[in-house]
């Protein structure tokens, strides 16, 4: 039951963000999509939520499992609600790129997380809200060429903290590259899961610089996989 209520948890701080950006929005119908939603605990409350006030909402729930989408579609017509909110039986890179106001994720795994960034860039989404969850890609990758950082990944546990914060921060500065005015905070407490961080991007249109991301990029060998999907 612990588990459950922290997820409830999690959802509910997740709401409390999307009030913070909710006049990014516009005051039109709004289109969401969840990507990975699993089995939607955010997608259902996000467009309760939002149709509070008597808002048009049209929010598609994307996960990889058809069974997900089977027992998700079924609440969604016990609720009545089949005609605002979809489901779809899909992996993030699949789903087709559509034009959405709203692309939110919650605990994406690995480079999942980077599908879903990737995917809302290509969509040109207004408000992009992902929490990631693990990080591997950049772990195995790094190798620098400053041998005096052999003192950061003599332990492994360090090396994997020091990937995780790299790995979400040049998420964030990617996204600005893209377009996006991006930051990281904490959107829940620590006491809840370890897992929370959230990339808020917002569109503006006003490219960024590459030169500080590809100057990371070499300084550490490495080339992020979010990087790669948007190359």
């Amino acid at each position: 039951m612990t588990g459950v209520n922290e997820e409830y948890r999690q959802v509910d701080d997740f709401l409390r963000i999307i009030e913070s950006v909710e006049d990014e929005l516009g005051s039109g119908p709004i289109s969401i999509v969840d990507l990975g939603c699993g089995n939607a605990y955010l997608t259902f409350a996000v467009h309760r939520h939002l149709s509070r006030n008597g808002r048009t909402i049209k929010v598609v729930g994307v996960d990889s499992k058809a069974e997900s989408r089977s027992r998700n579609s079924k609440i969604a017509s016990e609720l009545s609600i089949a005609g605002e909110v979809e489901f779809v039986a899909s992996t993030i890179k699949e789903f087709p790129n559509c034009e959405v106001d709203l692309v939110i994720a919650l605990h994406a795994c690995d480079t999942a997380t980077d599908d879903a960034l990737a995917w809302a860039v290509k969509s040109r989404a207004k408000v992009v809200l992902v929490s990631p969850c693990c990080h591997h890609q950049l772990n195995k990758e790094i190798n620098p060429n400053d041998d005096d950082a052999e003192i950061i990944f003599r332990h492994g546990i360090m090396k994997e903290r020091f990937a995780d914060l790299l790995t979400d921060s040049l998420r964030a500065e990617i996204m600005k590259i893209y377009g996006y005015r991006s930051e990281i905070f904490e959107f829940v407490s620590i006491d809840h899961t370890p897992r929370n961080l959230m990339i808020r991007a917002v569109l503006t249109g006003r490219m960024g610089e590459r030169s500080k991301f590809e100057s990371i990029c070499a300084k550490w060998k490495i080339n992020p996989y979010l990087a790669q999907l948007l190359d």
